[in-house]
């Protein structure tokens, strides 16, 4: 590559050569992010599009210091933002520093990898690169782009409705659509925030008499000229109109309701300011009202058509079908978004424990991203009797209370300064460029946009597609005013040996951070690996991988959680097969692992969990392994007080251990928790059955027939057993 460059610099094209390298690149993950995936890996979307989003990150600023080290001077353009982004990555910086769990700080919270200090200042470097590398042609480019991927996206989501992957996924896809981004509602923040680029372009395109029209005559993005070159007979504007109801439809099978929400505000904010823009002037006016009518009545028809959340779709009106329940319906789908409960009765009390943990952690938080270790300690009790009582919540499902819960009130206050501040600079361009329809309209686009983000977040999180677009639709703002990024005279300038050599040294930093994210990417590929191979029971073969996988990235606790689960069917093949002291070996292995897992990740009450269910399950070996088993419930109830299940399990574990009372009393304090636990009330009126007690057990046994479930069999028989 480097010797690519100075050939590139004696034939003087080097002096432009890394800035539209750049630009491209821009391009390349504008298009390239949402629509990236790979299935083999542990999460199939966001971790591939995190991946993505570091190399691009890394390449970018290498090429941004080497148009540096070329003209003797680094370009770094002054934006409003720059204090606030900064301030933003001190609070996350000093967060990461005295989190409970730094690399799950730095990295995010495995599983989801979004919003850790690693890529938090990806993000901020991404912003900086752009405003001081693109121009306004190319943030008309990177707006193409947006429009290209988003409509691929869009297509697949409406085919994924009429079935053309619904075997593949274990979610009802049919139901609720997520494209290439995973989840329903993640795909929804996408797709709102693109939505109001698309009116804008279709009233600049339509407005013939405009008063920028003369001189933007050449806006025409590339996507329609591909489409001209076609042939098909499409005016600009109808284009624009039916792309927007393409994204809208694709909305409306998501049956998001944070998205539409979300919807509603961009629509307000856009249509409403645009009014304020067009209505000056009458020549705009007859235009601009017909361009609100259109778009929004098209919008109308296809909510008609498809129902929404809340409305029934044409076909339930026509047939009348008052059966019908309109909003979400049950399907395999994450915590918070599907289920028994009602999903805002859901956040309500995870809220109410992020709060907690805020006031427990007020100023810099438990750790960015530490959200699923902390909460537990604050957990309400009231979250033990919802549905999904027994779902791992990794985040606070509003994306403000939980930069609350895990940076506290300093992050929250420079998150919030940060949108504050962006708001401010979208004013700022709008109101500087009224005369130009073209950039106004495109910056209130960017603005509704923005604002749509900001409900979506409220009601969940970001991930990484609409964390790029927090993050760079400012960045289009700025770079859409003309001259936004001076052209600098090329001079021919030889290249010294100390430039040379600066090159060449910064060339082997990149290629070294490009090997540390591969190397990550790669690990947790063959974690992956290895972990279905231990459900498959190819144990040596899932040994092997996960080994290779500890080798990369030694310091994840995840891998060595999962390595010593593999330990287990080994253990068993070896006690079975009457080799004792091999699986006395194995067994001692085996909590090494765990016991690495659990000091890499201290606060992780999953780990303690799961080494306690491995012992639970190789006591019948060794009955001393219950000893281990109590010791980590216990310790687990020290990070999660209100965990009913811990304590079910506990309680099991001291019957196994023969301490009959004092596994009823952990059962009785299981019920205060979980009044509707059927397991623990169904095990201790066995209990109390054994001992004699016959009236409690029919207490506990009726308590199950009439107010959890009357069909229950073992429950009754019990009770006939009893009488």
């Amino acid at each position: 590559m480097l010797k690519f460059l100075l050939v590139y610099c004696k034939l003087n094209l080097i002096m432009t050569a890394p800035k539209k390298l750049i630009s491209y690149l821009f391009y390349f993950i504008f298009f390239f992010i949402p629509l990236v995936l790979w299935p083999q890996t542990s999460e199939i979307f966001e971790f591939n599009k995190i991946i993505t989003a570091y190399f691009v990150t890394i390449l970018i600023a290498c090429l941004w210091v080497i148009d540096a080290i070329i003209k003797r001077k680094f370009l770094f353009r002054r934006t409003i933002l720059d204090i606030p982004i900064i301030i933003f990555l001190l609070s996350q910086f000093i967060s990461t520093i005295i989190s409970i769990d730094q690399r799950t700080s730095f990295l995010g919270y495995y599983s989801r990898f979004n919003g850790g200090l690693a890529s938090s200042l990806s993000y901020s470097l991404l912003y900086w690169a752009y405003v001081s590398n693109v121009d306004n042609k190319g943030t008309k480019n990177s707006i193409t782009a947006l429009f290209i991927s988003t409509l691929v996206v869009s297509t697949y989501g409406i085919l994924e409705h009429f079935g053309i992957d619904k075997n593949i996924w274990v979610q009802d896809v049919q139901n609720r659509v997520f494209s290439t981004l995973g989840q329903p509602n993640w795909l929804a923040a996408w797709l709102v925030a693109i939505l109001p680029l698309t009116w804008a372009v279709s009233i600049f395109n339509g407005s013939a008499s405009s008063p920028s029209r003369a001189k933007s005559r050449d806006f025409q993005f590339s996507i329609f000229k591909k489409l001209r070159g076609a042939n098909l007979k499409l005016h600009n504007s109808t284009f624009w109109v039916l792309l927007s109801g393409l994204l809208f439809i694709t909305l409306l099978y998501t049956k998001s309701r944070s998205g539409l929400l979300g919807f509603l505000a961009a629509d307000i904010t856009f249509w409403v300011s645009t009014a304020v823009i067009f209505l000056k002037s009458k020549t705009n006016a007859k235009s601009f009202v017909s361009k609100l009518l259109i778009n929004n009545i098209i919008l109308l028809v296809l909510m008609l058509i498809a129902g929404s959340p809340w409305t029934p779709n044409l076909k339930q009106l026509l047939t009348k079908d008052s059966s019908t329940t309109y909003g979400l319906q049950p399907t395999a789908s994450p915590a918070l978004e599907l289920g028994g409960s009602s999903s805002v009765e859901i956040r309500r009390i995870v809220w109410r424990g992020a709060i907690a943990t805020w006031k427990h952690y007020p100023i810099f938080g438990s750790g960015a991203e530490t959200f699923a270790f902390s909460y537990y300690k604050f957990r309400p009790v009231a979250h033990n009797l919802v549905s999904e009582w027994d779902f791992l919540y990794n985040k606070a499902h509003n994306e403000y209370l939980n930069f609350a819960a895990t940076s506290g009130s300093v992050g929250l206050l420079s998150y919030l300064i940060l949108i504050i501040v962006s708001l401010i600079t979208f004013m700022r361009i709008i109101l500087r460029n009224l005369e130009s329809v073209e950039i106004s309209l495109l910056t209130l686009a960017l603005l509704a946009g923005y604002v749509s983000i900001l409900v979506t977040n409220f009601f969940g999180f970001s991930v990484v597609p609409v964390s790029l677009l927090f993050y760079l639709f400012p960045a289009l703002a700025v770079t859409l005013e003309p001259d936004s990024v001076r052209a600098e005279e090329n001079k021919l300038t030889k290249i010294s040996h100390v430039q040379k050599i600066g090159a060449l040294l910064l060339c082997s930093f990149t290629l070294m951070l490009f090997y540390s994210v591969a190397k990550y990417w790669y690990a947790d590929l063959l974690y992956s690996k290895g972990k279905l191979n231990n459900d498959r029971g190819n144990y040596k073969v899932a040994n092997d991988q996960l080994q290779k996988a500890i080798k990369l990235s030694p310091k994840e606790a995840t891998y060595w959680a999962e390595l010593a689960d593999i330990r287990v069917g080994i253990v068993d093949a070896a006690y079975e097969s009457g080799d004792k002291d091999l699986g006395n070996r194995l067994v001692n292995e085996l909590y090494l692992f765990s016991q690495r897992a659990i000091n890499l990740s201290p606060y992780n009450v999953n780990l303690r969990r799961s080494e306690a269910r491995i012992f639970i399950n190789l006591s019948p070996y060794n009955a001393n392994y219950l000893g281990i088993a109590k010791k980590d419930l216990e310790d687990a109830l020290v990070l999660a007080p209100t965990d009913a299940k811990l304590y079910y399990n506990l309680a099991l574990t001291y019957l196994r251990i023969g301490d009959i009372e004092k596994s009823k009393e952990i059962l009785h304090k299981t019920i205060d928790l979980k009044s509707n636990y059927r397991d623990a009330r169904y095990a201790l009126a066995l209990l109390l059955i054994d001992e004699g007690n016959i009236k409690e057990a029919k207490n506990e046994l009726n308590y199950i027939l009439t107010n959890i479930n009357p069909d229950d069999t073992l429950a009754r028989e019990a009770l006939e057993e009893a009488k």
